[in-house]
């Protein structure tokens, strides 16, 4: 799956732009505004539970076009007291193609095209960081992390029965455990600056059987179909995640809760409102209902879609909003 989707060659996400209408598949953060907002505010009751550091910074693993960063940044700038703590946004990105993209959506020009993009000055004076992991993200702030549809796409392990017993399904050998290390980079992070995180994705708090799918043009086809054609992802278990994270007992976790559950706890209905209030034609009034419907409806992304969050605490015993 790496191999398929992140090689310097012929890797899925290396060519740029995959998402959207046009693209082979759509995130949240592209399908409505509220997503992103909601997000935001939940960092900031996370900051106000947890002390209210001096220091922080945004961490998003698998940052996509930048959409989700964007509109949380813009989200939180409306208050300001906790936007002046913020030292950098941190994002974890090994797609060239993607990066300009990011880079355009969140300082507004693509700047130097031709180089490997590492750092940009947003206008209102935050600092853009781009890594290929995020073991090397500053420890001196205290993080919020983000991982949205991010650990769907980690390396798995596909077993078939057969006459002889279980076999393991392999192209080519790769004894490595990517979601159990990625889960314990951000819990490391944490431990040694604080910090709080959100772990978004399509799953279920149990394994379940073969979920391994390639999706193209917003169609699911066989996996080994072109391979770098198409994304390649898998169910998340979010049970494993918190196994993984089991050796570091200053990191608690809350959840998985559905999607739709979160982010009712957020508000989101009553930030809909004011939005619809405020929209300029019958058009984008649509665009918000629709979106918002597809965010929160069982059978569309508000049961699949589960939400687990990640902190370490320093003592607090007020459980995290929409986690209670």
């Amino acid at each position: 799956m790496r191999d398929v989707l992140v090689s310097p060659l012929s890797g899925y996400y290396m060519e740029g732009d995959v998402f959207g209408t046009q693209g082979d598949f759509v995130t949240s953060p592209e399908i409505s505004q509220l997503f992103g907002e909601m997000t935001g505010i939940w960092y900031l009751t996370e900051w106000m539970r947890l002390g209210k550091p001096k220091k922080t910074q945004l961490v998003e693993l698998g940052p996509g076009r930048g959409t989700l960063m964007s509109d949380m940044l813009r989200t939180l700038k409306q208050f300001p007291y906790f936007y002046e703590t913020i030292t950098g946004v941190h994002l974890i990105e090994a797609s060239p193609g993607l990066r300009k993209m990011q880079r355009t959506a969140l300082v507004g020009d693509a700047g130097d095209t031709d180089g490997v993009i590492e750092k940009a000055g947003r206008s209102d004076g935050v600092n853009v960081y781009w890594h290929d992991g995020i073991e090397v993200v500053p420890e001196e702030a205290w993080s919020c992390v983000m991982a949205h549809e991010f650990f769907d796409a980690m390396a798995i392990h596909s077993f078939e029965k057969t006459e002889e017993g279980w076999r393991e399904l392999l192209v080519d050998f790769d004894d490595t455990e990517e979601t159990w290390y990625a889960s314990q980079s951000i819990a490391e992070l944490m431990v040694k600056s604080g910090g709080t995180g959100l772990i978004i994705d399509y799953g279920q708090d149990y394994a379940q059987g073969d979920t391994l799918r390639a999706i193209r043009k917003h169609q699911i086809i066989h996996p080994m179909t072109e391979p770098g054609s198409a994304d390649l992802s898998a169910d998340v278990d979010f049970a494993a995640l918190k196994v993984a994270l089991e050796k570091y007992p200053d990191i608690k976790t809350h959840g998985p809760v559905t999607q739709s559950k979160f982010l009712q706890s957020l508000g989101i209905q009553a930030r809909l409102e004011m939005l619809l209030k405020n929209a300029k034609s019958t058009e984008s009034r649509s665009g918000l209902i629709k979106g918002f419907q597809r965010l929160l409806d069982p059978s569309m992304m508000g049961r699949i879609y589960k939400v687990m969050a990640l902190s370490k605490e320093g003592g607090s015993k007020e459980l995290p909003v929409g986690f209670q």
